[in-house]
């Protein structure tokens, strides 16, 4: 099973050993976050997209997240830990990773085209892969 979520207008980060804690997992792969986190917002040019796919390894089910993104802004992993809230167009709101491992493994390719009509800047690729799979914020 794969599902893809296009039009996602906002992409944000947080350090999540630091900032991720006592959130709540609630049934059907929801979380709540209880009170406010400080996420810091990037400048996308156009809009991410996300995709979850599940697959069976020894015996587990695991869903593998993969965020893409793209932007001009200058965006270093630095060795962090990091966790990712998008919003979509509609307004819902999903997570990707918490205070605890396994970890979302971020990078970020820069692109310098040889066209003056392709993108260049940044492109973010954010990959985890988890039992919990994506999950929806609550309110």
């Amino acid at each position: 099973m794969a599902q893809l979520l296009n039009n996602i207008i906002k992409v944000e980060w947080i350090i999540s050993p630091r900032h991720m804690r006592n959130v709540i997992l609630l049934d059907d792969h929801k979380a709540f976050l209880q009170y406010y986190r400080p996420f810091n917002a990037i400048c996308l040019d156009g809009m991410a997209s996300c995709e979850a796919s599940e697959s069976i390894e020894d015996g587990s089910r695991l869903t593998t997240v993969r965020l893409t993104a793209h932007t001009a802004d200058d965006f270093q992993v630095d060795n962090r830990r990091l966790c990712w809230r998008i919003t979509t167009v509609e307004g819902e709101q999903f997570l990707i990773g918490l205070d605890e491992q396994p970890w979302p493994v971020t990078t970020v390719v820069d692109t310098f085209p040889d066209k003056a009509t392709e993108r260049s800047g940044k492109t973010i690729t954010v990959t985890w892969t988890t039992a919990l799979g994506l999950l929806k914020i609550a309110d």
